[in-house]
C-alpha cells in the first residue's frame, strides 16, 4: 500500500515537471518573435574635431603636412588643386600625423583644405593652409637640360636632384616646318644623360621639354644641331682570332664567340667563360674592315629574368673591362701590337643598390644595350680585344649576349 501511494507521488511530481517544462518553451517561443528593430551602423556618427597644430614643409613640388589629428576619426583628407581645372585628393590612415601633397608645376601660393573624416564618412570643418612649394622637377630638370651633337644623334644631358619621375620628350623639324617626336626617354636619374640615334648628318632643328606624372610640361628648349657621321658596322664580316695568350675556354650557354655577333641577345645563346678559369679574361676578334670607332653596346645577358642571379648587374656579368685595338697583332698573343682604347665600367641608370635591378636598368641593359662612348681622337682599327678585368658578382669567369659596334668606315676608302 505504501509503494502504491510513492508510485502516485512521483507520477504527480513527472507530470507538473513536464507541464512546467511546456510553459516555459510557449514563453520563450512567443518572446523570440517579437520584432527587432535594426539601427545603422553609423547612428550618431558625429563629425570629428578639425585637425590641429598643422605644420607645412615645402618640398620640390609640393609639401609634407603635419598635424594633431582628433580622436574619433579614420583618416584625414587635403584637397587641392594642381592647376586649373585639375583636383587632387590626398588621404592619410588614423595611424599617421602626416599626409604628403605633390604635384605643383610652379612655386606659387596654393591653398589646401584638410578634413578629418569619421568611420561613417562625415567630414570635419575644414582647416584652410597655405603652401608654397620649391622649384618642381618638371622645371628643375629643364633648366639643367643641355644638347649637343654626338656620333649619329643628339645628346640630352640632365640634372635631377629629386630624383623624380619624368619625361624627356625631344623633337625635330620636320620637312613642312612642325615639330615633331623624335624620341622619349622616362627616367628617374638623379644625373645623366640620353642619347638619340639614327639620325642623319645634316644639320637640323632640334626641341625639348620635360613632363612629369601629373601631366605638367616645362617650356620648350631649341637649338640647331647636325648630328655627325657613324654607321653600324657589319657583324657579317666579323670573326673570331684567337691568339697564344687568350684566356677564355667557353663554357655552356652558347657555340662560342660566334654568339657575339648573331644578333640574337635575349634567346639564352651567350658567350660564357669556363668557371675557375680566373680574371682578368680576354679575347681577340676581327672587325673586318678597319673603322675609326665612334660606339659600342654591350648586351647583358638575359638570365632568370629581371632579378635573377645569372643575368644583368650580377654573377659574371662584366663591371669593369678594356677595349684594346690593333691593325697588326703579334701572332705570339704579346700585348706589345695592342693600343689601349678605353677602360669603361658598367654602371645601373637607376643607381640601385648591389643586388636590386629595377626596370630601367633591365630595359637599358638586356633590351637595348648598355652604350659606350669611343673617346674622341681614337685611331682606326680592324681587331679589337676585350679584357674583363672585374665582374658584377663573385665569379671568376664572364658572360656577354652580344656586342655591336659603330664607327667611321669611309677611311677605307681613302686608302
Amino acid at each position: 500500500m505504501i509503494r502504491s501511494l510513492r508510485n502516485v507521488s512521483n507520477n504527480r511530481t513527472v507530470i507538473m515537471f513536464k507541464y512546467l517544462l511546456s510553459v516555459c518553451l510557449v514563453i520563450l517561443i512567443l518572446s523570440g518573435c517579437k520584432e527587432v528593430k535594426t539601427e545603422p551602423l553609423d547612428k550618431g556618427d558625429a563629425a570629428p574635431g578639425p585637425v590641429k597644430n598643422v605644420q607645412v614643409k615645402s618640398m620640390p613640388g609640393g609639401a609634407v603636412i603635419t598635424y594633431t589629428r582628433p580622436e574619433n576619426m579614420l583618416y584625414v583628407k587635403a584637397t587641392y588643386s594642381i592647376r586649373e581645372g585639375v583636383e587632387k585628393e590626398v588621404k592619410a590612415s588614423y595611424y599617421k600625423d602626416n599626409l604628403t601633397i605633390e604635384g605643383f608645376p610652379d612655386t606659387k601660393e596654393h591653398e589646401v583644405k584638410l578634413y578629418a573624416v569619421s568611420r561613417g564618412e562625415t567630414s570635419s570643418a575644414p582647416v584652410i593652409i597655405k603652401v608654397t612649394p620649391l622649384t618642381p622637377p618638371v622645371q628643375s630638370v629643364f633648366k639643367s637640360l643641355q644638347l649637343e651633337e654626338v656620333y649619329g644623334g643628339v645628346r640630352l644631358w640632365f640634372t635631377n636632384e629629386a630624383q623624380a619621375d619624368v619625361v624627356i620628350n625631344l623633337l625635330v623639324l620636320d620637312s613642312i616646318g612642325d615639330f615633331v617626336p623624335a624620341d622619349i626617354f622616362y627616367t628617374k636619374r638623379k644625373e645623366g644623360y640620353v642619347t638619340s640615334r639614327g639620325l642623319a648628318p645634316v644639320k637640323r632643328k632640334f626641341a625639348a621639354f620635360i613632363r612629369d606624372r601629373w601631366n605638367n610640361h616645362s617650356d620648350t628648349l631649341q637649338i640647331e644641331l647636325t648630328p655627325l657621321y657613324e654607321k653600324q658596322l657589319d657583324k657579317s664580316k666579323f670573326k673570331e682570332v684567337r691568339l697564344p695568350t687568350d684566356t677564355y675556354e667557353q663554357h655552356c650557354c652558347g657555340t662560342g664567340m660566334v654568339n657575339l655577333w648573331d644578333n640574337s641577345w635575349n634567346s639564352g645563346n651567350v658567350f660564357h667563360t669556363k668557371p675557375g678559369t680566373g680574371l682578368a679574361q680576354w679575347f681577340t676578334f676581327d672587325l673586318g674592315i678597319e673603322s675609326n670607332l665612334s660606339r659600342f653596346k654591350f648586351y647583358h645577358r638575359l638570365g632568370d629574368g629581371q632579378q635573377s642571379t645569372n643575368g644583368a648587374y650580377t654573377g659574371g656579368d662584366p663591371k669593369l673591362f678594356e677595349l684594346w685595338g690593333s691593325n697588326e697583332p703579334n701572332l705570339d698573343g704579346s700585348w706589345g701590337s695592342w693600343t689601349l682604347i678605353g677602360e669603361f665600367e658598367s654602371v645601373k641608370p637607376s643607381g640601385s643598390p648591389q643586388g636590386t635591378v629595377t626596370g630601367e636598368d633591365f630595359l637599358y641593359a638586356v633590351v637595348n644595350g648598355e652604350e659606350f662612348d669611343i673617346p674622341p681622337g681614337t685611331p682606326s682599327f680592324r681587331y679589337i680585344r676585350w679584357r674583363t678585368r672585374k665582374v658584377w658578382g663573385v665569379l671568376d669567369h664572364h658572360y656577354i649576349a652580344e656586342l655591336t659596334f659603330w664607327g667611321n668606315d669611309k677611311i677605307n676608302l681613302i686608302k
